[in-house]
Parts: C-alpha cells; sequence; structure tokens
C-alpha cells in the first residue's frame, strides 16, 4: 500500500471505529479516531477558494485533496504558471484567478480561504476576507509585524470567523503525546528546553529557482504582488526568493522559528515571553540577502527558559529539533524521527566532593542517611523510543481540523490569539537581532520594546 492511500484509508476510516489499526512491517499501528475529524458528508463539504500558490499553497491544495472534506473552487495568484500548475493538479476543474483576489472574496459560494503569500500581504488579505465572510486558514507566520495581530484577532471576532494558523505540527500526534508527557508530571519540572532547525543547501536557504518565462506585465503582475509594501523596481529575486528580504519576511525567525516556537507553546501551555534576546548575521550566504544565515535567541518565560538556533550553513541533525529538560527526565523531539523519552539518571558526587577529608570522615558520612546509596546511583535507565511510524502528514490534519472548525464553528488549537503569540515571539527575535537590545515584552500594551 503506498504512502498516500494509507494516508487516504485513515481519513475514510478514523470515524467509523474508536481506533482503527493495521499492520507494517509486521508491527500493529493504531490511531485513535480522535487524531481526525469526523468525515463529511456530500453536504458537509467546504467550498474553499486559495489565495497564493507558489510552493506552500501547492502543498494545501494536495492536502486539502486527501481530506475528502472539501471542495475547490479557485485559486489567485498573481503569476500565471501556478494558476496552469492548480489546473493540472486538479484536471482542469478548478477555477484560476490572475492577481485579483478580491474577485475571489466575492464569490458567495466559498466558505473559506487558504491564504499562502508572502507575509507581508497576510493582514491585508486576512482582514479582506474576514469582512468578505470567509473562514481563513492563513500559513506562518501569522503577522508580518506584531502590530499586525491585534487587528486580524479583533477581525475574526467582529465578523465571527474562525481563523486557524498554519504552524501544523502542533496537530501531529507527536505534539499531543508530548504535550500529554509534560502536562502529566513525568519529566518533573520542565526548566529549560533547547531548539533548532537547520539546513545547508542553496535551495534551503531560499534561493529557489526562478521561473523561464517570467515577465511582468505579461503573465506576472509586479505591482499587485508588491501591494503594501516598499515601492521598488521590478526584481524576480524578490518574488520566488522573498524570505532572503526583510520588505516581505522576517527570515529564520519566522519561516523556522515560529514552527518551533508554536509547538513550544503547546506543549508547555504557554504564551509570550518575557523577554528575548538574539544574535547571529551573514556569516556564510552572501547572496544579496538581508536577513542572517545564523541566528540564535534566548527566550525567558518566567518558568522556564529557551535556547533557540538555526543555521543556514550545516545540515547536521545532532539535536535537531526540541528538547524539554525536566528534573525528573527529558523528552526529545527529532525532526521527522518520532521522540525519545530519557528518565534522570540521579548521582551524587560525594566522592569527588569530600576525598579531601580524612578516610575515617569519609566513611562516617557515606553511613549517614541515605549518602551511599545516592552516591551509587543504581542502574542508569534506558532511553524509551516513541515512535510515530507511517502517521499521518500534519499538513493534511491541520487542514482536516480546520474544515471541521469551519463546519461546527468550534475553533482548532491554533486560532488568531495562538498565530499571533507564536509570530510576536519570532518578531522579537529579529528586534533584538537588528537592534542589539534585549527585548521585553510588555502585557498592558501587546507590544516589545527594547530592555
Amino acid at each position: 500500500m503506498s504512502k498516500s492511500t494509507r494516508r487516504q484509508f485513515i481519513l475514510r476510516s478514523a470515524t467509523q471505529a474508536a481506533s482503527i489499526s493495521f499492520v507494517l512491517n509486521g508491527k500493529r499501528i493504531t490511531f485513535p479516531s480522535s487524531l481526525l475529524p469526523k468525515a463529511a458528508g456530500p453536504n458537509d463539504r467546504v467550498n474553499l477558494g486559495f489565495i497564493g500558490f507558489g510552493i506552500r499553497g501547492n502543498i494545501l491544495l494536495e492536502a486539502a485533496k486527501e481530506t475528502q472534506q472539501a471542495n475547490l473552487l479557485e485559486v489567485c495568484d498573481c503569476y500565471q504558471g501556478h494558476l496552469e500548475r492548480a489546473k493540472e493538479r486538479t484536471e482542469g476543474k478548478i477555477a484560476t484567478n490572475f492577481a485579483q483576489y478580491k474577485k475571489l472574496l466575492d464569490r458567495n459560494d466559498i466558505d473559506a480561504v487558504v491564504v499562502a503569500t508572502p507575509d507581508h500581504w497576510h493582514k491585508r488579505i486576512v482582514l479582506d476576507a474576514l469582512s468578505a465572510g470567509k473562514d481563513v486558514y492563513i500559513e506562518k507566520p501569522m503577522t508580518y509585524r506584531i502590530e499586525d495581530g491585534p487587528a486580524m484577532i479583533d477581525g475574526a471576532r467582529e465578523h465571527s470567523r474562525i481563523v486557524q494558523v498554519g504552524s501544523q505540527w502542533v496537530s501531529s500526534e507527536q505534539n499531543k503525546r508530548a504535550r500529554e508527557i509534560v502536562t502529566s508530571g513525568k519529566l518533573g519540572k520542565v526548566t529549560k528546553v533547547t531548539a533548532s532547525y537547520n539546513r545547508n543547501s542553496s535551495t534551503g536557504s531560499w534561493n529557489y529557482p526562478i521561473p523561464a518565462d517570467l515577465q511582468d506585465g505579461v503573465n506576472f503582475n509586479w505591482q499587485e504582488w508588491l501591494g503594501p509594501a516598499p515601492a521598488v523596481p521590478y526584481n524576480p529575486e524578490r518574488v520566488f526568493r522573498y524570505r532572503k528580504y526583510w520588505d516581505y519576511s522576517g527570515g529564520i525567525s519566522t519561516d523556522l522559528f515560529v514552527h518551533l516556537i508554536t509547538s513550544i507553546h503547546f506543549i508547555m501551555d504557554a504564551q509570550l515571553p518575557k523577554s528575548v534576546a538574539a544574535n547571529g548575521g551573514i556569516l556564510h550566504r552572501h547572496d544579496g540577502r538581508e536577513v542572517p544565515d545564523t541566528l540564535d535567541a534566548l527566550f525567558d518565560y518566567g518558568s522556564f527558559c529557551v535556547n533557540m538556533a538555526g543555521t543556514f550553513n550545516s545540515a547536521s541533525t545532532s539535536g535537531q529539533g526540541i528538547q524539554f529538560l525536566g528534573t525528573e527526565g527529558s523528552l526529545s523531539l527529532l525532526l521527522g524521527a518520532g521522540m525519545v523519552q530519557q528518565p534522570e539518571y540521579k548521582r551524587e558526587g560525594y566522592e569527588y566532593s569530600i576525598d579531601s577529608w580524612p578516610k575515617a570522615m569519609q566513611e562516617a558520612f557515606l553511613n549517614q542517611d541515605n549518602h551511599r546509596a545516592e552516591s551509587q546511583g543504581g542502574t542508569k535507565p534506558a532511553p524509551v523510543n516513541l515512535d510515530f511510524p507511517d502517521k499521518p502528514d500534519a499538513t493534511v490534519l491541520h487542514l482536516a481540523n480546520f474544515i471541521n472548525a469551519v463546519r461546527t464553528r468550534q475553533p482548532s488549537y491554533e486560532t488568531a490569539e495562538v498565530g499571533h503569540h507564536a509570530a510576536a515571539a519570532g518578531h522579537m527575535v529579529n528586534l533584538s537581532y537588528r537592534s542589539g537590545k534585549r527585548m521585553l515584552w510588555d502585557a498592558a500594551k501587546g507590544t516589545a520594546s527594547e530592555g
């Protein structure tokens, strides 16, 4: 059974029993039906429109197809080549719209929109969609700047619309299980979290290929793509490699760190850091980019601290992911490779610290209380591998959760408020990096300032 076929089977069958299971490579794998929303009947399918159809828009359209719960009605983009690809992916059935997203929003038969544009367009398109009565799935980061968040939250409330932000990991079984473990107290008190996300390739560093046929005024609309960003001469580099430029993106922090931050907030039941300090630079990728290729940040959440790092100059997988360090154990979420739970091995270093004492005094001390046993430590506990083989793709699950929220009017986890908090923490990283100052969160004002 192919990977795609297995996913489809899971999506169709998840609500037909309390759980579903099958045998893969001699091992029985079971998924509870709660992983996925209830399957939709023909009258429950949600009509979707797509605004922005680049790399992520393509992925989201395919994910919507895999949910088998949506009708794909229209796609809008500023490049005709993207529209042709949308036609190919839907056997010519989807309507296409060249650079006029408001016409898509005018359609009464579209229930919700999936927005996958560059960051600088997010606020305007989301607010227009909410005003048009559409529910919104907005790709991460939700905002281009901290100040955008409250307006988007207010818009969702004013128009009674569902907004879900697209940091899909929080819909994965891995993140849900990690939250259960941390909440259960099995790790004791978690006081430190480390996280990293690295790459080492030109395309991984956002130097994506530029279509050979791209021509402004012919098959591409530069002015519409530019939208609210500062006016600059037409430059294809800025279109297909936009994450390298401050005018359209926040670089590593809002592309990669926001995924890590969202998961940490979800698993630790946190909202915003009290402060953030960051440093980094363009240390290797001297390709015209404005954002750093290497970035490190320290977050203070009051009851725990986070060390976060990312580079485009090493693809080392050592430590990649998120590690939760507690007084009774640790939990490592490995990118694409399951989880490892490690109980703490507690052993007191009495022999080291009392070796300068007279021998008789050492023996007397070790015989007191439980000192001798504490110095021996017992058997070191073995790590426990918590693997999730062949799990449904997190993007499919996340989009399915959104579709279910549209039908039930019950928000899923990653609401506009949650998306705003994750993005704001990412923006604080960039504000600290660019200013060279620590950033403090002002809860009363809902913004960050130098401290």
